[in-house]
């Protein structure tokens, strides 16, 4: 997609025409170039191995009051700083749509439909839940639309975010059918 003559943001013709053919052409099922990050192997390995160095220090640290518990987590934390400092170094292009996170645009949408849904569960209300969750997801658009920009910026580390983000979305998916099906019935 040619993003080169872009509208502006608060326009009719961005939000009716450029960015809903912008969603479409980032979620077509074809080989694309890859266009944006260069993301190697070992760095994702080595954002593995910190994670689960975090992950079994945290505990051992806790409860036990370890100090080699301490020293893997905070071995583990230092390594994801590392990691996120040469991620955003690495970044040297302007955010642009043609690397548009549509994994994290499309979180932030269903985040705010989602809190709609749950502050309607809350409330017992569907009219507010439906009110709250319009509201929600007006905001969520709007600012999924910023953050698949800007968190272009994270470098190799922004695929990674836009996948879990994807994942996330799937989750709140199947907890908004939960939390309809208990309000409903």
């Amino acid at each position: 997609m040619n993003t080169d003559m872009t509208p502006k943001f608060l326009s009719l013709e961005f939000h009716t025409h450029f960015f809903p053919s912008l969603l479409w052409s980032r979620l077509q099922p074809r080989e694309r170039v890859q266009r944006g990050f260069p993301s190697t192997l070992e760095f994702n390995v080595s954002h593995v191995i910190c994670c689960i160095l975090i992950i079994l220090g945290i505990p051992s640290a806790v409860n036990n009051k370890s100090f080699i518990g301490w020293a893997v987590s905070g071995i583990g934390a230092a390594g994801i700083a590392v990691l996120l400092i040469n991620s955003i170094v690495s970044h040297k292009e302007p955010p642009s749509y043609d690397c548009f996170l549509s994994g994290v645009f499309f979180f932030f949408v269903m985040l705010g439909l989602t809190s709609g849904i749950f502050v309607g569960t809350l409330d017992h209300s569907l009219s507010f839940g439906l009110l709250v969750g319009a509201g929600g997801l007006i905001a969520g658009y709007l600012i999924g639309i910023l953050a698949g920009l800007w968190l272009q910026y994270l470098g190799w580390l922004a695929l990674i975010v836009n996948l879990l983000a994807g994942l996330a979305v799937i989750g709140m998916f199947a907890m908004d059918l939960m939390l309809l099906s208990g309000f409903l019935s």
